[in-house]
């Protein structure tokens, strides 16, 4: 096993464990940030806590970009976020996660996201393939935009584009096979990349978001692109995921993203 697949190990055991340590039975402390949309627990706070050091340690003079606490930021640095889908979380919906990505001189290179209600681990080291619980994973073969599962997302900042997102929405609705919105932006990834989904796009997401949900399609042969006419900036992402079949991507990107 090499270093990189020790550290991958390390930090997907350090998140079982930080999941498991956690009692079910306590009353949530919620508290708005930004908006009445945008929430935080203390389970967040908890598990930034956690992370925080203990990231540091594996590679010791690396920063941290997390969401809830410190930014801080260089040419190699942990980016975390401790509760991807709060609300969700929040209220009892099993479907969130915890991601965990490492930045090194402009490239993700080590992802690794942990849904702890189906304890599905997903991982990918640049270079290496991406993985579900040691499985190597694949995005899916679907070409036919008609026959393609679409995922998106509902940001806090939609407001600002409330007409074309509404519009895209539509569209998709009427032009693929499915369309959902679940409530976790590195889930929909993961799902693109294990093929679960075909697709997924949102606008206005934050890098801890999507920083380990990118490498892990790209690992696994998808394709990560704006949703916007911009290059990517992981940034500040405004993302489209797709299992990279250029007849599928070409008319999504036409007839649904109307680019």
């Amino acid at each position: 096993m090499s270093s990189d697949e020790l550290l991958v190990r390390n930090i997907s055991n350090k998140l079982r464990e930080i999941w498991r340590e956690l009692d079910d039975t306590r009353q949530l402390l919620i508290k708005e940030k930004s908006g009445f949309r945008d929430i935080v627990t203390d389970v967040d706070i908890i598990i930034e806590n956690k992370l925080r050091d203990y990231l540091i340690s594996l590679i010791p003079g690396t920063g941290y970009f997390g969401e809830e606490t410190v930014r801080i930021e260089g040419e190699e640095f942990w980016i975390v976020d401790p509760v991807d889908g709060t609300t969700n979380f929040s209220r009892k919906n099993p479907h969130f996660a915890t991601q965990v990505a490492f930045y090194s001189r402009g490239l993700i290179v080590l992802g690794v996201i942990y849904d702890p209600s189906k304890d599905e681990m997903f991982t990918a080291l640049q270079g290496t393939g991406a993985f579900l619980n040691g499985e190597k994973i694949r995005v899916s073969n679907v070409t036919d935009l008609k026959e393609a599962s679409a995922h998106t997302g509902l940001q806090y900042s939609s407001e600002t584009a409330f007409e074309r997102i509404s519009a895209r929405i539509k569209r998709a609705i009427a032009s693929c096979r499915a369309l959902r919105i679940a409530g976790s932006a590195c889930l929909d990834l993961c799902y693109v990349a294990c093929g679960r989904a075909d697709v997924f796009w949102e606008e206005a997401l934050k890098p801890w978001d999507v920083a380990a949900g990118k490498l892990i399609v790209e690992e696994a042969g998808g394709n990560v692109d704006s949703c916007l006419n911009e290059p990517f900036n992981l940034f500040s992402p405004n993302i489209l995921a797709s299992n990279g079949k250029v007849q599928l991507l070409k008319a999504f990107r036409e007839k649904i993203l109307d680019l």
